[in-house]
């Protein structure tokens, strides 16, 4: 008798388990599987990614968690999944790609850091419009009309550094851009490609806001990077890439960088550190007023400036600021721009590297 209850006691439990196996198979084929063709295609982004990620990039600890997270997602991934699974697990991915990113030696989150950025990839018209957060519109205009007449030009576009476009400048073109306090920050970087036309060209100005009243970036007759910023009520100070000379008519990455808490100044040509002060050189923090009166003149904000020192409308209202500007001495760019950011922190020399890398041809 204990034998039989035993043998019923099993059956019944074979029927139980059959149903719930039943039911379990029933459950999973009643699932409609969604389209994993996106789902794949990151996977085996990620897959390179992980495969190509060593410590020299990255830290191996983040290395280490974002395999981790990659072969569970794989996991997943193999299993009949609806839709909205396939789709969160790309989201999960795509995650697990930008914090991946985010901790590469030399990332610069552009999202917080990059106050304007212009591609110059449009090719035609005449505006340029920022990619960066706020859509800053750079504006052909000619300048020096009263020095240069009929042979003031506006900017043109050429081929660019990498594949795309970029402006060439030369008899005063510039471009014009409202201004905003985010183009004077407190700590700021300015990058950019050029390709000037000669190495002699005084004052060839990369960009400008208020010129000695607020910061210039230019190349100068030696052709060394040069910036000048104001660093109180009634001076400015100017220092050059001392060791540094760019070579006229090839694309040539340049880039300052001024951290005002720290009194540091660098110069970089091509990603690597030509030239570094401290408050020990004359390093001060960069003055953000750009409204003041100074003896019988009056200041104000002007636009940012792409290729020019000043606006023809402020050479007009001072011209005691500008009686040395002749048709040899311009004080705008001869030559060709690409790939202009201003951000608002000192890029380290890591990020300066990776900038160049990224960016280069």
């Amino acid at each position: 008798m204990t034998n039989l209850m035993k043998l019923h006691t099993l059956l019944l439990m074979l029927v139980v388990s059959s149903a719930m196996i039943l039911g379990s198979c029933k459950k999973d084929d009643a699932i409609v599987e969604g389209d994993k063709t996106a789902l794949t295609t990151l996977i085996a982004t990620a897959d390179a990614i992980a495969a190509a990620a060593i410590p020299a990039n990255y830290p191996q600890a983040d290395i280490d968690a974002f395999k981790a997270t990659l072969a569970t997602l794989k996991a997943a991934a193999a299993t009949k999944l609806t839709q909205v699974q396939i789709d969160n697990l790309v989201v999960q991915l795509t995650e697990a790609l930008a914090t991946l990113n985010s901790k590469a030696y030399g990332y610069i989150d552009e999202s917080l850091y990059l106050n304007a950025g212009w591609h110059f990839d449009e090719g035609t018209g005449t505006t340029a419009t920022a990619f960066s957060t706020v859509k800053h519109v750079a504006t052909f205009t000619k300048g020096w009309v009263a020095l240069l007449g009929a042979d003031a030009a506006l900017p043109t576009w050429v081929d660019g550094v990498k594949g795309g476009k970029a402006i060439y400048l030369n008899k005063g073109a510039h471009l014009e851009v409202p201004y905003t306090t985010s183009f004077l920050p407190a700590d700021i970087t300015i990058s950019a490609w050029i390709k000037m036309d000669i190495q002699g060209w005084e004052n060839n100005c990369i960009v400008s806001q208020n010129y000695w009243w607020g910061y210039k970036f230019q190349t100068q007759s030696a052709g060394k990077p040069m910036f000048t910023w104001r660093i109180n009520a009634t001076s400015a100070a100017d220092k050059d890439a001392n060791s540094g000379i760019v070579t006229p008519l090839v694309w040539t990455h340049v880039v300052v960088s001024l951290n005002s808490t720290t009194k540091v100044m660098k110069f970089y040509i091509n990603g690597v550190m030509v030239q570094s002060y401290t408050s020990a050189n004359g390093i001060d923090a960069m003055t953000r007023t750009l409204s003041f009166v100074d003896g019988a003149s009056t200041y104000t904000a002007q636009p940012f400036l792409i290729g020019s020192f000043a606006t023809d409308t402020e050479i007009a209202a001072k011209p005691g600021n500008f009686n040395w500007i002749t048709t040899a001495n311009v004080a705008s760019f001869k030559g060709a721009i690409d790939e202009l950011k201003v951000y608002n922190i000192a890029l380290a020399d890591g990020q300066v590297a990776k900038l160049y890398n990224d960016e280069k041809p």
